[in-house]
Formats: structure tokens, C-alpha cells, sequence
């Protein structure tokens, strides 16, 4: 093991005149978009490793096998409409395992004739927008499904209108999970037949749609079981028209939302005397988004009092001492996203606006004497917030001091668009006891930092690395070859802008770094 360790150290050495890798990319509504005028051309090289775990089971392996060889026979034809035939015999519960497994390997295959007669069946349905040949047809379809229809995802397709989506739902009176996601022109006409239609509702995703806050109110009535609410990004909201919901709902003393354990109200035009007024009738919230809202003043009791697992207040203008007194009373937590506090303007766009984040060295220090204790946390975000790193702690960086505490031992850590974060605050992803453990990091994003060729002997210690995200760094191949070299979880690397990187392999850079061992041997 320590003959291991010391490996990366001469690795980069010997390998100096290498190329630079660079990677950094994240998701979509737990990003944050740097105004920083970085690059939009990812450059992401990825690889695929034999899985060591249980060995799949026959239906698995024949769905993989089906879909291998799938656009062989849509080129030749040969047997093409005998094989859709045996499609008819399959069992309604593997339909959307392989319609998925097709619409990512092969969707250019499917037509919206094959969708329709072939998979609109079965307890899921899940169509998006990426699959150019849905139309209305495929949507009204979907109601033949009737009762043994039990999810339905309709992501990403801001073309149709209201009446469309709400059509459908009369016919699904089976429905649990709802998700209409980026469908743009979702309203009150689709919410409404929700609430007529379908009572068994325990998930309802109406993120970057257009319905209004008072739709809502027959559905909160009518779905007892409802657990799951989004509403990220909906333009209409905001305090004057969240008054219509809470004058219909809230007025009432004894009405609350019990099985509400997620709520996401990122993105909203909503104050906290709105929001609050909200999560006063759901007591066991246990995943809570209130990023890019106009909060600003502490949270509720309420949320002590729940046992909330997942909190995001990312660019929310909420003072440091509150979020930090906060979060002391949470010791359930598992995911944490702080990304640009103080920030917040209720708009992404603020992130834009440095001198307003409030997040500094010393507030980083207190969050780390509460977090270093809290044995469930698995994820935490502090993207964006650029002061860190300005002061140090005793003989140390605040940086090295969180990173040491808390961020190696948990499974991810974005810690992209830290400017002032160096190589050296890394040193606390080295072995902290005898026993030589490695950080317990899976993913680790650090994006638009300032880590270069020094950080690479404190990354190669984090041998279960799957994802590693360095896009605008310094880091150069030499580098990463000595990452790589110590990471046989590694499947992606995020290079994007990386100069020290030649761009010729930044996107096949496990094929170089094979190359490069070869050499080497």
C-alpha cells in the first residue's frame, strides 16, 4: 500500500512533458452556471469497465443482446417484421426496461408506428423529447394504457398544448407517479384533471411548466398520498399569485400536507413569507430545494423539528450565521448544497455578482465543526462560492481544514468555480489513520479552480473515484496519468478547457493513457 502511494509523485515527474486532461460538467438543476465565460464545448472522455458485481440475469442479458443487434437487422430487413411480432409475447413488466435501453442506444430505429404498437404498455411509460417522431398521436395513445398504468414520464416537450396532457390523465385513474417536466405549456387544464382523475397520486413533477399556484389547489385536496411535489422554475410565481393558494388551502388551521416528504420549490419568484407559510403544513419534509428564491431571513422551526435529509439553499441570500446555526440542528442530513450563498436574487444570474457571497473562510470553519460529525452525509455543494480560500485557518487553509473533516468522507463533493482553491488544500484527501483508508469520494468536482500538477498525488489517493471534473484547471496530462494510474474506478473525466491537455485527447484520454502505459512498460 505505501509503496502505491508514493507512486504519483514520480509519476508526475516522469511524465512532465505530457498533455493535460481537463473535466467539469454538472447537472442540470443542481448546477450553477458561472458567470465566468468559460468554454459551453465539453471535451468529457469516458471509458467502460467490466462490472464486478452480480452477474445479470437472462431477460437482462437478452434485452442487451436484442438491442446489440437491433440496427443490424433494421439494415438488412432481415426478419425485421417477425422480430416486432415476438415483441407482442413480451411481459408487460419488461417493456419499459428495453424501450429505455432503445432510446438510448438506437432511437434514429424507432418510429412512431413501433412506439404505439409496441411499447405504450406495461406499468411505465416514459417518453421524451428526444425521440423526434412523437406527436400528438403517440400522446393520446397513451390512455389506452388504462388502469395497469401506474407511472408516466413526459419529459421536454414545450411544443404541446395544455389540452393535450390533460386528455390523457381521465383514462390513468391508476397513476402514482406524474412527471411532466419541461413540458413548457402545462396549466391549470392538465392540474385539474390531475385532481379529478387521479387520486392515487404519490409523485407530481410540474418543473419548468406554466402551472399556476391556485391549480394546485383541488390536487393538495385531492391526493392524500402525494409525497412528492416539484415546482421548479415556473414563471407565474410569485407572492401576489401565491396568495390565491394560500387564502383556498392555507386559511384553514387543520389542513396539512402529512406525507409530503419532498418539496421542491427551487427557481420561484417566491419571498419567505410565502415558502414558509408552505412548509408550516408539511412536518415531515425530508427533502427540501428552496435555491434561487428571494429567503433571505432563517428557517422555520419546523424544519428542526423534521428530519430533513437533503437541504438546498444554493444562491440564497440567507445570513451565514443562520444557515450555520441551521444546519447544526439537522444531524440527519445527507445531501447539502450551499453553493453561492448570498447570492441569491431569486436568479441564477446573481451568481454573476462575487462581492455579494457570503460564504468566507470563517463561516467554512464553523460549518466544518458542525458537519465533521454528522455521520450520514454523503453529498455537499459549495459551487460558486468565490471568497474561499482569501483568509487561512491557523497554519492551514479553512479549505484543507473542510476538506479533511467533511469532504473526504463523503461520496460526492462540487467544490467547482472556488477559484482561490489550490493544490495544496487538497493534502487533506491523504490517508488520515494507520489503516491508510481512502477517501470514500465517488465523484469530485472541481471545475474552474485553481488545482494544477501538485493536486495529483493528493486525487490519486481517492481510489474510488467513478467521475472527476477539472475542467479550466491547471492540470496537465503528466498529471493525470498518475491519477488514472491509481483510480481503476475511473469511468469519466471532464477536461474541458484543460490547455495543459492537448485537445486531441481530451476526449479520448483513457485511450492515450493506455497508450502511454504501454510505452512505459
Amino acid at each position: 500500500m505505501s509503496k502505491r502511494k508514493a507512486e504519483p509523485s514520480r509519476r508526475v515527474a516522469k511524465r512532465r512533458r505530457g498533455g493535460v486532461p481537463a473535466f467539469g460538467a454538472e447537472n442540470e438543476d443542481d448546477q450553477v452556471n458561472l458567470a465566468s465565460g468559460i468554454s459551453t464545448a465539453s471535451a468529457f472522455s469516458t471509458r467502460s469497465l467490466l462490472s464486478t458485481g452480480s452477474i445479470p440475469n437472462l431477460s437482462a442479458l437478452c434485452a442487451r443482446s436484442f438491442v446489440a443487434n437491433l440496427q443490424a437487422l433494421h439494415e438488412t430487413r432481415d426478419d425485421w417484421e417477425n422480430t416486432f411480432k415476438w415483441l407482442k409475447l413480451m411481459p408487460d413488466n419488461l417493456v419499459p426496461k428495453l424501450f429505455a435501453m432503445l432510446r438510448s442506444s438506437c432511437p434514429q430505429i424507432l418510429t412512431n408506428t413501433m412506439i404505439i404498437d409496441y411499447f405504450l404498455r406495461g406499468p411505465s411509460i416514459v417518453l421524451t423529447s428526444d425521440i423526434p417522431v412523437i406527436n400528438r398521436i403517440t400522446f393520446l395513445e397513451v390512455a389506452y394504457a388504462g388502469n395497469s398504468l401506474h407511472e408516466l414520464h413526459l419529459t421536454g416537450f414545450a411544443k404541446f398544448a395544455d389540452s393535450v396532457f390533460a386528455a390523457i390523465l381521465p383514462s390513468v385513474p391508476s397513476l402514482k407517479v406524474l412527471v411532466l417536466r419541461g413540458c413548457a405549456k402545462v396549466g391549470s387544464a392538465t392540474a385539474e384533471a390531475a385532481a379529478r382523475s387521479c387520486h392515487l397520486l404519490s409523485t407530481v413533477n410540474f418543473n419548468y411548466t406554466t402551472v399556476p399556484p391556485v391549480a394546485l389547489v383541488p390536487l393538495l385536496k385531492a391526493c392524500s398520498d402525494l409525497k412528492v411535489l416539484k415546482l421548479a422554475g415556473i414563471p407565474n410565481w410569485t407572492d401576489a399569485t401565491f396568495a390565491k393558494l394560500s387564502s383556498a388551502v392555507f386559511q384553514d388551521d387543520s389542513f396539512m400536507l402529512r406525507n409530503m416528504s419532498t418539496l421542491k420549490l427551487r427557481q420561484l419568484g417566491l419571498s419567505e413569507s410565502s415558502i414558509y407559510s408552505f412548509l408550516a403544513r408539511c412536518p415531515n419534509l425530508t427533502r427540501l430545494d428552496l435555491s434561487f428564491t428571494h429567503v433571505h431571513r432563517p428557517l422555520p422551526v419546523v424544519l428542526a423539528e423534521a428530519r430533513i435529509e437533503k437541504l438546498s439553499l444554493t444562491s440564497t441570500a440567507i445570513c451565514s450565521t443562520d444557515v450555520v446555526a441551521l444546519i447544526s440542528s439537522l444531524p440527519h442530513l445527507k445531501s447539502l448544497a450551499l453553493g453561492a450563498l448570498g447570492g441569491g436574487q431569486g436568479s441564477s444570474v446573481a451568481i454573476g455578482n462575487t462581492s455579494a457571497m457570503t460564504m468566507t473562510d470563517q463561516t467554512l470553519d464553523s460549518l466544518t465543526d458542525v458537519l465533521k460529525d454528522f455521520g450520514q452525509l454523503e453529498k455537499i455543494s459549495l459551487v460558486g462560492n468565490t471568497k474561499l480560500g482569501v483568509a487561512s485557518r491557523g497554519g492551514g487553509a479553512a479549505l484543507e481544514y473542510f476538506i479533511r473533516c467533511v469532504g473526504r468522507k463523503c461520496k460526492y463533493l462540487n467544490l467547482s468555480g472556488v477559484h482561490h482553491l489550490q493544490s495544496r488544500h487538497l493534502a487533506g484527501l491523504f490517508p488520515q489513520d494507520d489503516e491508510n483508508q481512502p477517501p470514500r469520494l465517488e465523484q469530485l468536482i472541481l471545475n474552474n479552480t485553481g488545482v494544477d500538477d501538485e493536486a495529483a498525488p493528493y486525487l490519486a489517493c481517492c481510489s474510488n473515484l467513478v467521475a472527476l471534473e477539472l475542467a479550466g484547471t491547471k492540470i496537465s496530462s503528466a498529471g493525470l496519468f498518475s491519477v488514472v494510474d491509481n483510480c481503476p474506478k475511473l469511468q469519466t473525466l471532464n477536461l474541458t478547457s484543460c490547455r495543459g491537455v492537448s485537445v486531441t485527447i481530451r476526449r479520448r484520454f483513457f485511450e492515450a493513457w493506455e497508450d502511454n502505459s504501454a510505452e512505459t512498460r
